[in-house]
């Protein structure tokens, strides 16, 4: 028997080198290196899930919308195998918990009636692919190490984002001419988008990660550290201008204020040092760009309020339920109020939400945003855990940057931004269960 067992193992090399010729000869070697690495990603991942996590974060910018979105999913379906054939973990609740189990029932019942629910199911599957993310999130990083190796990863992979951004700028990359009114701005040639391709997208993603850098910067104690991220933080910092995103300028003046409220208040007179340095330092045109943001005659301005008074007019008509969740139901209502103006969204966050979900929607969102940011900063900054307090900070100024920047843009459009915007989320309640689990410890 044993010889028999040694004799058939002799045949499982002969028929994998079958195998691998028949693969060979229908598919290109790249092609068959990719899948060889993608099953030995499934396997490391199916054996410790916050390999995967640290994967979604890292990959997320370069990966195609779907796949992004897939492997989002695909993260949900480990963590259930995990319960089901391996050691069980009991699920963590919060009482944060609540208003996004809510909001999530609004936008399922929005898509259900919404005018176009196969439009609204675009926008529905992303949000529960961000969902998916925080779920596992939430539930299956235990301890400060692991919570910090994937803030790390996603600061790293938003650094190749930004090191591509300037490599665009020294290159010079093309501008569309829908960017920017060449009139108010004849000095500028071009303006960053990376991966993303729209330099305003790029300013989306970079405000919700610098300040994350930051708060590596500000907590980490050896020398070589704090260099490595000062020069994270340098790098995006640097891609961030040079999108020419006003709006992204924005968001960034004020997650940095909200870091500084956070952290150090002292740091406060620096910022009039800072200021007045800036005028006399930064260049012209950035100063020109800076200053347009009040030149109504701005064509990127004029655009806005023109768009903004027309979804008050959909809002003041939709709001009890709205048109439904999603972008293509407003466009689909917009376009029928006006037909000389397409667009896809109403390049203001809290509009968009009351035009898509009514007022009841909004009020949700707005509920749920201010009860994150009260238990965040109770909870996690106002503590003596210096770790936690301080890359809560980070979080929760990254946040408060990118929703100051939805004034201007619908910063829940594309599902880049939409999923980054859930992973931060996800950090804020899994620093809490951090600190709660730290408490009943202690």
């Amino acid at each position: 028997m044993v010889e028999q067992g040694r004799s058939r193992g002799r045949f499982i090399p002969f028929l994998l080198g079958i195998a691998f010729f028949m693969l060979y000869d229908l598919f290109s070697l790249k092609y068959l290196a990719l899948g060889a690495i993608g099953l030995i990603g499934i396997v490391l991942i199916l054996y410790d899930i916050r390999l995967g996590l640290m994967a979604s974060v890292f990959a997320l910018p370069f990966l195609p919308d779907m796949l992004g979105l897939l492997f989002m999913f695909f993260l949900v379906g480990v963590f259930f195998y995990g319960e089901t054939f391996k050691e069980h973990r009991s699920l963590t609740q919060n009482p944060i918990d609540f208003p996004i189990l809510l909001y999530g029932i609004i936008i399922v019942i929005s898509t259900i009636t919404s005018i176009n629910p196969t439009g609204s199911f675009r926008d529905l599957a992303l949000h529960l692919g961000g969902l998916s993310f925080l779920f596992v999130m939430t539930n299956s990083i235990k301890n400060k190490e692991d919570f910090n190796k994937i803030v790390v990863m996603l600061v790293f992979s938003a650094t190749l984002v930004a090191l591509y951004g300037l490599y665009q700028y020294v290159v010079g990359v093309e501008i569309d001419a829908a960017w920017l009114d060449v009139e108010n701005n004849p000095n500028i040639r071009t303006r960053v988008y990376s991966v993303f391709l729209n330099p305003n997208i790029l300013a989306e993603y970079l405000i919700m990660t610098i300040p994350l850098s930051v708060a590596l910067f500000w907590h980490s104690k050896r020398m070589h550290k704090k260099v490595i991220f000062l020069g994270t933080t340098l790098a995006m910092s640097l891609a961030l201008v040079l999108t020419l995103s006003r709006g992204g300028w924005l968001g960034f003046a004020f997650s940095a204020l909200i870091f500084i409220l956070l952290v150090e208040k002292r740091l406060l007179l620096t910022l009039i040092p800072i200021t007045l340095a800036g005028v006399y330092l930064l260049p012209q045109t950035i100063i020109n760009r800076i200053l347009s943001i009040k030149n109504l005659s701005d064509t990127s301005n004029a655009y806005r309020i023109e768009m903004w008074q027309i979804t008050m007019d959909i809002i003041r008509d939709h709001w009890t339920a709205g048109v439904g969740f999603g972008h293509l139901p407003f466009k689909q209502t917009f376009e029928t109020y006006i037909r000389t103006m397409p667009t896809y969204h109403a390049h203001n966050t809290y509009l968009e939400i009351a035009a898509e979900m009514g007022i009841p929607g909004l009020l949700t969102f707005l509920i749920f945003l201010f009860i994150l940011f009260k238990y965040g900063i109770n909870k996690l900054v106002k503590i003596e855990d210096r770790y936690i307090s301080t890359m809560s900070a980070g979080v929760l100024s990254g946040l408060g940057g990118v929703l100051l920047h939805g004034a201007v843009e619908n910063v829940l459009y594309l599902p880049r931004i939409i999923i980054t915007f859930w992973i931060l989320v996800s950090f804020v309640l899994t620093l809490m269960r951090i600190q709660d689990s730290n408490e009943e410890i202690s």
